[in-house]
């Protein structure tokens, strides 16, 4: 994602859930939740429920590029690095 432009940005990965200003660049923030299915884990012939997560990325923009992009798991805990990088599964090269 760094150095892509911004248009390629939300051309991508859509319209953020929300933009803000921050120290001169712009963040972009979008959030993905897990499916559900990956929400429950198989036990025998049932299944029960786990904790939903999700992730928060956020894109830096300044000027017309992405310099930086930083993940957020929620909750913290449990590593949702699969559901980060599925928001920009259509901006790969």
């Amino acid at each position: 994602m760094i150095g892509k432009s911004k248009d390629t940005l939300v051309a991508c990965a859509g319209a953020p859930k929300k933009i803000q200003p921050w120290e001169g660049a712009v963040l972009f923030r979008y959030y993905r939740e897990a499916p559900i299915l990956e929400e429950s884990e198989p036990v025998g012939k049932s299944s029960f429920a786990t904790m939903r997560h999700g992730c928060w990325a956020t894109a830096v923009v300044e000027g017309d590029r992405v310099t930086d992009v930083v993940y957020q798991f929620v909750p913290p805990t449990i590593d949702a690095s699969n559901d980060c990088e599925a928001i920009f599964d259509s901006c790969a090269p």
